[in-house]
């Protein structure tokens, strides 16, 4: 009988495999601790930066409060929780912990390009 590694994405339990594709474009900007960051990639199952300078530890959680789509000025308030999983130097990667439903649809969205549907998203 073969084992299988389980791991937790968003509160659910699923057998370690990835099966959020990482994608590189669009390229997302979310903001966290009063900052904004440029993804190197992101999923459903969460990001990775290069760029975070400040503290922050393996399992430290904390909120993403926002996401640009592309270069844009125009934020979609969000409310995730993150969890840190790797930080080397700059880089941070970090998987969300819960996603709610609006959350998911702004992601989704965004990876399927459909920028129309995001507009009822946006409010400051």
């Amino acid at each position: 009988m073969k084992t299988v590694a389980k791991r937790s994405i968003a509160g659910i339990s699923k057998p370690y495999q990835r099966r959020n594709k990482r994608v590189e474009v669009p390229a997302i900007q979310i903001s966290f601790r009063g900052r904004r960051f440029h993804t190197d990639d992101w999923s459903l199952g969460g990001f990775r930066i290069s760029d975070f300078q400040g503290e922050m530890r393996k399992n430290e959680e904390f909120i993403v409060d926002g996401i640009w789509a592309g270069d844009d000025d125009d934020i979609i308030s969000v409310c995730i929780n993150c969890r840190a999983v790797r930080r080397n130097g700059p880089k941070l990667s970090a998987a969300f912990v819960t996603l709610n439903t609006e959350a998911f649809e702004v992601l989704e969205a965004l990876m399927l390009r459909r920028r129309k549907f995001l507009e009822k998203f946006k409010v400051r």
